[in-house]
């Protein structure tokens, strides 16, 4: 006989398992029989008990990592409100030491404005002193009160240990409760940040009860999803999966014709609840058997799963375990002797029938790569009838030919219109792109850069950025240049950094002060902001023939001017807070010379926060050093500068968009 057909290999495959299974009935024994099939059905078990286990400290572990990301993100939030607030004070603080008002009146400015910010219902910002005690709060509750006595989470006098520690590093964190003059305590957690100009410490705190309810509330879902899930789970015949709590509470108890297991006692007296008390915290899974009678025993496997204290056990009858062998031994000396008659007859017969519908599903699954799976389908009809005909596992298999037919024609015409909508938004963005490159400036005329070397390089972290450089022409025959950073990235970052551009080129037609520039761009910003959105914003004004530089800094990072001899120095001073915080303050101008052969640079925060794979960041004391190791040309500096960031960040994703601009005198 030929075996080339899967008629005759089936035939021959039910003769030889007919043979090789009556020969094991008749080799192996009742003991032999019955003990491989336990221990089948126990290691069943125990990887229902195993696989419990894994799921539980699965569902746990994502549980945790969901809680760490949710505060992780609230802490970013906090910061960058505690800066915003720390850039406001010290436009307050700039504002007395140039005499525009007196120091009182400053703080009291400043007082009064955090005591009006509005954050949302639970949130706020506070200032405290030295001494302790609150100066100004968004909860007007918390006025004046001293908080010397609040402690944080670590057991520390709160607002002194942060006191001390903002004064050291600059800002901190600390979860604490705070008990209030007319409500219970509440968990809150907070950004603490030191304004060293006042010695006064920044707050900005919210409340931890959302993220504690939150919590709470995913772990009961896990819970009863558990519950869900092993609620249905039936271990052998009868057997089932229970959950003990910490406290002896039930998380899944057992069911309701079982309900006592948990008092049922072993040979030597102790109840099964007071033995599963004694499970090592190290999960390792130990047996125990319970019951009256040797016909009522139960066998429990369990195992304690320390993170949440729990005691998870899986409970099977004993007779559970032995019933298949029981059966199996009683029933296959009638079974292989009727079946190895009746199935030689027809096995050949249920062969050919078998084979007939695969041929079919064969021919129609070759046919289908070459038809149009953008068109209605071509179902033979005798393939259509399959599933109907057949009520095993030929008809699901022909129905599944089916329904994949149907499901692959819904997902090419699902995919291509995906694609086509994925087109359309990259399209958008591209084009989003080339408007944001299209507003930079053109190069200088000839006869300006004959007396000036000028490059400019923007890199966004997304297809659209939020930096911003120009540099233009006065009518006084002077160069004004500008660098920003907005404090987001994407689409809106860009339309802010446009109309920040916009405002900028418009308030140079009549005004060539950068402090006064300045000035009016923050107005404008600040009028309608409702997302309080800012941008930091560094504008100079350089005299080509005398190197006069005129300039007025917004929170921007200090540029970088480079001597001849290739020592490195910073425009230090502060004009102002960031533009668009709040409007009506006034900014300080500055100025400096630029000597012939000296190099101006201005960046932004994406060049000295660029990180590495493990968290570091680039830092100026390394933009100083290759700053001072550069080619003087504009283009190579600039170009030097980039790959040397890459270099450092060595393929790790960029956070933050990188702006250079980088002036010469000849």
């Amino acid at each position: 006989m030929a075996f080339h057909s899967l008629r005759s290999k089936i035939f021959a495959l039910v003769v030889a398992m007919l043979v090789i299974v009556a020969a094991f009935v008749m080799l192996v024994t009742r003991h032999d029989v019955t003990r491989t099939v336990v221990r089948g059905e126990q290691q069943a078990v125990d990887n229902v008990l195993d696989l419990v286990l894994r799921d539980t400290e699965a569902r746990w572990g994502a549980l945790l990592a969901d809680k760490i990301d949710t505060v992780r993100g609230a802490r970013r939030q906090l910061m960058q409100l505690g800066r915003m607030v720390d850039s406001v004070l010290a436009g307050y603080a700039e504002m007395a030491a140039r005499g525009v008002v007196s120091e009182g009146a400053a703080r009291g400015m400043a007082r009064n404005w955090v005591n009006g910010l509005q954050l949302d219902d639970r949130r706020y910002a506070m200032l405290y002193d030295a001494e302790l005690r609150v100066l100004a709060s968004g909860d007007r509750r918390l006025l004046d009160m001293d908080i010397g006595a609040v402690r944080d989470f670590k057991n520390r006098p709160m607002a002194r240990a942060m006191y001390e520690e903002t004064r050291a590093s600059g800002y901190g964190f600390a979860i604490y409760r705070l008990a209030q003059p007319d409500a219970g305590a509440e968990t809150r957690y907070a950004y603490f940040g030191h304004f060293p100009a006042w010695d006064w410490v920044i707050v900005i705190s919210d409340s931890a009860q959302d993220v504690l309810e939150q919590f709470a509330h995913r772990r009961a879902d896990m819970e009863e999803s558990l519950r869900n899930a092993l609620g249905k789970l039936k271990l052998a015949q009868t057997g089932f999966v229970f959950i003990v709590g910490r406290d002896g509470e039930l998380v899944i108890a057992p069911p309701d014709d079982q309900a006592g297991l948990l008092d049922r006692t072993d040979a030597a007296g102790v109840p099964l609840r007071q033995a599963l008390q004694s499970l090592p915290a190290s999960g390792t899974p130990r047996q125990f058997v319970v019951g009256a009678s040797e016909d009522a025993l139960w066998q429990v496997d369990a195992a304690r799963f320390k993170p949440l204290g729990w005691v998870i056990g899986a409970a099977v009858p004993r007779r559970d375990l032995t019933a298949p062998a029981t059966r199996l031994v009683n029933r296959q000396a009638l079974a292989f002797g009727l079946t190895l008659l009746a199935a030689l007859a027809v096995a050949w017969v249920m062969a050919a029938r078998m084979a007939r519908p695969l041929n079919q599903l064969t021919r129609y699954a070759r046919q289908l790569p070459e038809q149009d799976l953008t068109a209605a389908p071509q179902v033979p009809p005798q393939v259509a009838a399959l599933p109907s005909r057949h009520r095993d596992e030929t008809g699901r298999l022909a129905e599944s030919f089916l329904f994949m037919d149907a499901k692959l024609r819904e997902n090419v015409a699902r995919l291509m219109s995906e694609t086509t909508a994925r087109q359309r938004y990259e399209s958008e963005l591209n084009i989003a792109r080339d408007i944001q490159l299209g507003l930079l400036p053109v190069p200088l005329p000839d006869d300006v850069r004959g007396r000036v070397s000028l490059h400019a390089a923007m890199l966004p972290a997304k297809e659209v950025g939020g930096d911003l450089y120009d540099y233009f022409m006065l009518p006084d025959g002077r160069l004004c240049i500008a660098i920003g950073d907005v404090s987001d990235k994407g689409v809106p970052a860009a339309l802010f950094m446009a109309v920040t551009r916009t405002l900028l080129r418009a308030s140079a037609e009549d005004e060539t002060d950068p402090a006064l520039l300045m000035e009016r761009v923050n107005n404008r910003l600040a009028e309608n902001n409702p997302n309080v959105m800012f941008v930091t914003l560094f504008v100079a004004v350089l005299d080509l023939h005398s190197g006069r530089l005129d300039w007025a800094n917004a929170g921007h990072p200090a540029p970088c001017v480079v001597g001849v001899d290739g020592r490195v120095r910073r425009l230090e001073g502060r004009s102002g807070p960031a533009c668009g915080v709040q409007e009506g303050l006034p900014y300080r101008g500055m100025s400096a010379t630029l000597a012939p052969g000296e190099v101006l640079v201005g960046y932004t925060d994406g060049v000295t926060e660029a990180a590495d794979g493990a968290g570091q960041q680039y830092g100026e004391a390394r933009l100083d050093a290759v700053l001072a190791q550069a080619p003087r040309e504009v283009d190579a500096l600039a170009d030097a500068l980039l790959q040397d960031v890459r270099r450092f960040a060595a393929g790790a994703e960029q956070s933050d968009d990188i702006t250079l601009i980088v002036v010469r005198r000849p």
